[in-house]
């Protein structure tokens, strides 16, 4: 049955262009679906429609606008179906720190970090090398790596003129991968290659020298180890709906858990639609299944 679908991409924040591809994208597929669809940039363009006119909100805003919590609850509190994660969840997974602890709480390695206001906070580990991000971000937006202390100070004072917080990680050296779970349902583990370097803003979005590999090129049992540990993260974390937890393999077969991404990006390079085409769904099925996580009857 067709419905009126409210689409929230753009925002305001620093994945705007990214959210803008994945909802041009998503607006393709639903409107092949049959699917009334309203471009909406934020929850102030939202309330500007009549909600009457609103059967559900297919929430595809990456970063803050979409994923730190707040907009889950609003719209909960304002009795909209849709696909975005519960508000619990989202705050648990946007604030990478509180994630970490919680997963590692449920067994699953996770790499040492500490979380940072200051720069005189830092303790200098022993670590090779490390990796500075934001305690709360997306897409990779404000990832270093340091392989000495005099790289890893200054990626802590450029790490922190960006955003309040951040987190130093040991840097695990292996290679990258992700898990997707839909409306329950667990995604083949895609594998990442970026040409050199890391899998950062860069390699994502502008690069042509990634390459995905799904299936990915590991043992059975790693993956079904890495499947099993994307879902107990789902389940501590209170994920609900549809997301991505990526990790790191290290060279001894080690799973290390990284973080949640509760608005997937889903852009033509994105890392759910590969894993959603091995599972043998078109874009316009994964888009569909995602809008059912909504609770809305599409198939009367």
């Amino acid at each position: 049955m067709n419905k009126r679908v409210a689409l929230l991409m753009g925002g305001n924040g620093a994945e705007r262009k990214v959210s803008l591809n994945s909802g041009a994208a998503v607006k393709a597929a639903l409107s092949a679906l049959g699917h009334q669809v309203t471009e909406v940039n934020d929850t102030t363009a939202l309330k500007q429609l009549d909600k009457q006119q609103v059967d559900v909100v297919f929430n595809i805003l990456h970063g803050a606008d979409g994923e730190d919590g707040q907009l889950a609850a609003w719209l909960n509190m304002e009795g909209y179906l849709s696909t975005s994660c519960d508000y619990m969840g989202a705050c648990l997974s946007w604030h990478k720190d509180k994630a970490k602890i919680l997963v590692a709480q449920a067994g699953i390695k996770t790499p040492e970090s500490q979380l940072l206001e200051h720069e005189d906070e830092l303790i200098v580990t022993q670590a090779a090398s490390w990796i500075v991000k934001p305690a709360c971000e997306g897409s990779s937006v404000g990832l270093y790596k340091a392989d000495d202390e005099q790289q890893l100070r200054l990626a802590v004072r450029s790490g922190l003129e960006q955003t309040k917080q951040i987190l130093v990680e040991t840097f695990v050296r292996g290679m990258e991968c992700t898990v997707g779970i839909v409306n329950g349902q667990v995604l083949p583990v895609v594998e990442i290659e970026p040409a050199e370097g890391l899998y950062d803003y860069q390699a994502k979005y502008h690069s042509q020298s990634t390459r995905y590999h799904c299936p990915a090129r590991l043992s059975e049992e790693i993956q079904k180890g890495l499947k099993a540990d994307a879902s107990k993260a789902f389940d501590v974390l209170q994920i609900s709906r549809w997301g991505r937890v990526d990790f790191i393999v290290d060279d001894e077969g080690n799973r290390w858990f990284l973080e949640v991404n509760t608005t997937p990006g889903m852009t033509t390079t994105s890392l759910l639609p590969k894993a959603a085409s091995q599972h043998g769904w078109s874009f316009n099925q994964l888009v569909a299944e995602i809008l059912q996580t909504s609770g809305v009857m599409t198939d009367e």
